[in-house]
């Protein structure tokens, strides 16, 4: 399908509204920006710079949006081809800002609202059946930049033309997922995400569990995000939580549960005082005068230091290495935490089992929902399979908990999972029929875990795989057995890729997508081995393993096929230097990349400098020199900067101009496949480069005296001023550069690779190593 949507006009400019123009125009779409004064819809635009974390990919996205007034500039609205409306959630205000713009639509114009709250059919009440056809619900998650999930909803009037368009623009073009929901209260993310707060919240107070261990318990060990429970109501607003759960409360009439959304007594205590969260910078946490953080007691009302929280069951979760065994653990516990867990899970997913079919017909959009639009790595459905749902409908009842017929009949006629997969497809079980049905699959995603199950990998290791992605195009898989979140490199990545590209050579392949599905791409290296490398001062291994990490991106570099590298989140160190030598990156927008090696004491080792420099000279930068363009990739590696988007990779060289950037990360891996059969056809291996002219001598004197400049203003260490000194030795060139003297790809590798063990070597670099692995953060020493 192709794009109908080319311009947009966004009604209101508050919060929201000017954040989903924001994002609107990341996507490149030109949009106006409406309030009811000249004054609030700049205010609305002007605040893109200022929020955080940034609406923006980059600064002059914000271009793309014009405010406007609907007064003076009520007629731009006959040029936009879908109208979303963001102002407050009041009926009334909503039906006039409608009744004054719909002389002015063209006639295919799509009109939608953003509200959670107010029904559909309230809103089309008073619109001609023309508009009811082009009408529907676009309900964006905030910050809508970040939040994946788009949950759309159709009245029976909403044509199959107008809700498909805004399925493709919102899954393609804006990179969102897409939750088909109903008109009911709060629809699919927001009721079941506000349901298990509201539980996890009464049930703290009832069993006498403080603010910090429920985030314990409810975080990142049971995978959900950092913010857990109580920061993520701090974050969202209390006032805000509390009006949503009001929603469902006065809305939803029928729900059994509907006791849950009243508002207990501590969240009402905070609002009255107005500790909203952290837009009053009080709400269930607080930072005391020397920015400690306390959180509150829901007893007495007021605030206590945070206190080191210790459950038996977050020990043993913590010990198991995946997600699916850490949620087994938690609740599999007879400690306070477990019991306290288990409680608070049971009654969530009996609770989203018995939502089916009021607001949706399958688990599916429930579980997007929950994983899209609240960070859960599991949805309710999965996460019932992966505690075993036979087991724990059985211990619900002896609990004495209603568990949904419909799932107990699943279980009579011998189905004990919600999902299965094989042969590379994968069922779900649907309430409504009591059958097995087949997952409908989207041609722009392929999904490497059902697709693997139809007998495609070629070759599996401890931390990755080789699978075949069809139509003669391989697949590098990363699964680390160590970090399997941030996924650092290991030998088993190093050696499926020289699998792969054996493969290639061999004719046997045509190209190589690497690329996953984890959370993160790659973190970098595994410091853990180099500190032991280091301190062991195990030299020539050291040495070895760099070479062969140097020897790998010189082999994807000079691929007989193409190989298309697919990087999304975190891309750090060895993460950056495996997929820049690849023939065409194809980057998910918020990936966040940079050769970070500094902060650890070292320069990148793995040919990142060479790269840096391939991408600096091939720059089309007008007259800038060669000098110019090495002293800007000198200040990004030097000062360890990272991209906070792919689009700003690019102005950092880290990506190339021509490199894709797609804003929906389900359909990198399917993208990269397509590009590596495009680049396929007339493919031609690279030319060696033997002819960079580097500004050697001259230009390192001019960087270091930089250096030395920063050193005496007290900005950077002296250990800073040597790792300094090396890079600028590696970027310039070492001693064989000049202006009138070319150098070639090997040379530079080579100078990297010395000073990266070199540095290795130092006990300030090993420190910083230390300090990391303990810490999480960079040493300044």
């Amino acid at each position: 399908m192709n794009n109908k949507i080319k311009k947009v006009a966004v009604l209101g400019s508050g919060v929201m509204g000017a954040q989903i123009a924001g994002h609107i125009s990341n996507a490149g779409i030109e949009s106006y920006l409406y309030d009811t004064t000249q004054e609030l819809a700049n205010q609305g635009k002007e605040n893109l710079l200022k929020l955080k974390p940034a609406p923006l990919y980059n600064s002059k996205n914000i271009d793309l949006i014009t405010p406007c007034t609907y007064d003076k500039d009520i007629e731009k609205i006959k040029d936009v081809d879908w109208i979303l409306e963001a102002v407050v959630e009041k009926l009334d205000i909503k039906i006039s800002v409608y009744n004054n713009l719909l002389p002015h639509l063209k006639e295919s114009a799509i009109l939608t609202s953003n509200t959670s709250g107010i029904p559909l059919i309230d809103l089309t009440e008073s619109l001609s059946k023309n508009m009811q056809e082009r009408f529907m619900i676009t309900h964006f998650f905030n910050p809508p930049r970040y939040m994946q999930l788009l949950e759309l909803v159709r009245s029976e009037m909403t044509t199959d033309e107008t809700y498909n368009t805004m399925v493709h623009f919102g899954e393609t073009i804006l990179g969102k997922g897409i939750v088909h929901a109903k008109d009911t209260p709060n629809f699919i993310g927001n009721r079941i995400g506000v349901f298990g707060m509201m539980t996890a919240i009464n049930l703290a107070v009832e069993s006498r569990l403080t603010v910090e261990e429920v985030d314990k318990l409810t975080g990142p060990i049971s995978g959900r995000p950092k913010s857990a429970t109580f920061r993520t109501a701090d974050v969202v607003g209390l006032d805000t939580l509390k009006n949503v759960s009001l929603t469902t409360y006065e809305k939803a009439h029928n729900d059994e549960q509907r006791n849950v959304f009243k508002i207990p007594k501590i969240l009402d205590a905070l609002i009255e005082k107005k500790r909203l969260g952290q837009k009053t910078k009080e709400g269930f946490y607080k930072k005391d005068e020397n920015g400690i953080l306390n959180s509150i007691n829901f007893e007495t009302e007021s605030y206590k230091p945070l206190k080191t929280v210790r459950f038996d069951c977050f020990r043993v979760a913590k010990g198991q290495q995946k997600t699916p065994g850490k949620l087994t653990s938690l609740c599999s516990g007879d400690d306070k935490g477990s019991k306290y867990f288990w409680e608070v899970m049971a009654r969530t997913l009996i609770y989203s089992a018995n939502r089916i079919p009021e607001i949706s017909d399958d688990i599916i959009n429930i579980d997007n929902a929950m994983k899209w639009g609240f960070g859960w790595e599991y949805g309710p459905f999965e996460s019932w399979d992966i505690l075993g749902v036979k087991e724990s409908s059985e211990r619900m009842i002896a609990d004495g908990k209603k568990v949904p017929d419909w799932v107990l009949r699943m279980l009579s006629k011998g189905r004990e999972t919600f999902y299965e997969s094989n042969a590379g497809f994968s069922t779900y079980w649907c309430p409504i029929n009591s059958i097995s049905k087949t997952v409908q699959t989207n041609e722009k995603i392929i999904n490497l875990k059902i697709h693997k199950t139809g007998n495609k990998t070629i070759k599996r290791d401890l931390s990755a795989s080789l699978n075949d992605l069809g139509d003669g195009i391989l697949n590098v898989e990363f699964h680390s057995i160590l970090q399997p979140t941030l996924h650092p490199i290991d030998s088993s990545y190093i050696e499926i890729i020289n699998n792969g590209l054996d493969l290639i050579e061999k004719g046997t392949y045509k190209g190589m997508v690497i690329g996953h599905q984890g959370a993160n791409f790659c973190a970098g290296a595994n410091l853990n081995l180099l500190l032991e490398l280091s301190i062991n001062e195990e030299w020539d291994a050291l040495n070895f393993a760099v070479k062969t990490m140097q020897d790998v991106t010189q082999r994807i570099r000079f691929s007989k096929g193409p190989v298309v590298a697919a990087p999304f989140q975190l891309t750090l160190g060895g993460g950056v230097e495996i997929i820049q030598p690849a023939t065409h990156i194809v980057a998910a927008s918020e990936t966040y990349m940079g050769l970070v090696e500094v902060g650890v004491g070292l320069i990148p080792g793995g040919s990142g400098n060479l790269r840096m420099v391939l991408n600096a000279l091939d720059e089309n930068t007008g007259r800038m020199g060669a000098f110019q363009k090495i002293q800007k990739a000198f200040e990004t590696v030097g000062f360890a900067k990272i991209a906070t988007s792919a689009e700003e990779a690019k102005k950092l060289g880290y990506l190339k101009k021509d490199d894709t950037i797609i804003l929906n990360k389900d359909h990198l891996i399917h993208t990269a496949k397509m590009k590596a059969l495009e680049l396929v056809e007339d493919y031609k291996v690279p030319t060696y480069r033997n002819d960079l002219r580097l500004p050697g001598k001259g230009g390192r004197t001019a960087l270091n005296m930089a250096l030395k400049g920063f050193k005496m203003q007290g900005k950077i260490s002296a250990h800073d001023l040597k790792i300094g000194e090396k890079l600028a030795y590696v970027l310039t060139g070492g001693d064989k550069a000049g202006l009138t003297k070319s150098v070639d790809e090997q040379y530079i590798l080579d100078l990297e690779r010395d000073a990266f063990v070199t540095l290795a070597g130092e006990p300030l670099t090993q420190d910083r190593i230390k300090y990391m692995l303990k810490k999480g953060k960079p040493l300044r020493n």
